[in-house]
């Protein structure tokens, strides 16, 4: 392990080991405002984390860096036990990992030239050069994970806002990925639709043992679905915690005035 690793204490050091994915002071800056100052975390094998918090706190920042989206002005980050950035640059072991790593976006980002097939076929093609009847196979899988398989060779324009989702959820799932990162991906949906969208990742997570960290506004599902959920203020975790906590005894005045804010 590298000098940064060894700095640790021995329980961080074997969080790092034991975890899907770690966060260790990370920071980031856009030009003279710091967006992420010094954000530690961890999500275990089959754990839901939750990140609220204003618009602008950093947390959309935060999953595009653990997708290798942005890169992080300083801190580190392990995937599976590998550290995949070392105060702040990517390291060799990025390469090796980054298949474990999914990212859903809010839009869906799909080819709507292409069939649904062909959109989850590209990345196991051009990255992974598999071939054509193992990609079936695994689209055909996947896509019978979240509910739509029998839209193998539907376009995009022909799904409705919640079916796309659940495409780009099997198209995350396509490179086998151990954490899912997803990015408001229902703010664009009826809340019955959400509901179903965000029950899938639920569903990875019973039976696949997927760990996933969602950004969300719909705080119904973070108090029922989170193991975790972590408050950000102003680009640092101001609390953290199980989602009784979270919600039914909110400690900091910033937290105090966000669940009132949302109550639900």
């Amino acid at each position: 392990m590298s000098g940064t690793t060894l700095s640790m204490t021995p329980r961080q050091e074997e969080t790092a080991m034991s975890s899907l994915l770690v966060a260790d002071q990370v920071t980031k800056s856009f030009g003279d405002r710091q967006v992420l100052k010094s954000v530690s975390f961890d999500i275990a094998p089959g754990e839901i984390g939750v990140l609220i918090g204003k618009s602008g706190s950093g947390k959309s920042t935060l999953l595009r860096i653990f997708a290798g989206l942005e890169e992080p002005d300083d801190g580190n980050i392990f995937v599976r036990g590998k550290q995949v950035v070392e105060d702040g640059e990517y390291t060799d072991e990025w390469d090796g990992a980054i298949s474990d790593v999914g990212m859903i976006f809010q839009h869906y980002t799909l080819w709507p030239h292409m069939t649904v097939f062909e959109n989850l076929a590209l990345a196991p093609r051009h990255v992974l050069r598999e071939s054509k009847k193992s990609i079936m196979e695994r689209a055909k899988q996947a896509l019978a994970e979240v509910g739509m398989e029998h839209h193998l060779n539907s376009r995009s324009p022909q799904l409705s806002g919640g079916e796309r989702q659940r495409v780009a959820i099997a198209r995350a799932l396509m490179m086998r990925p151990k954490v899912l990162l997803c990015d408001e991906i229902t703010s664009a949906l009826d809340p019955p639709v959400a509901a179903e969208v965000l029950g899938v990742i639920t569903k990875l997570k019973e039976e696949e043992g997927i760990g996933a960290v969602l950004v969300t506004h719909d705080m119904a599902f973070a108090s029922k679905a989170a193991d975790k959920v972590l408050f950000f203020e102003e680009g640092v975790v101001a609390e953290e915690g199980p989602p009784s906590a979270i919600f039914g005894n909110p400690q900091t005045p910033g937290l105090k005035k966000f669940v009132d804010a949302v109550r639900f």
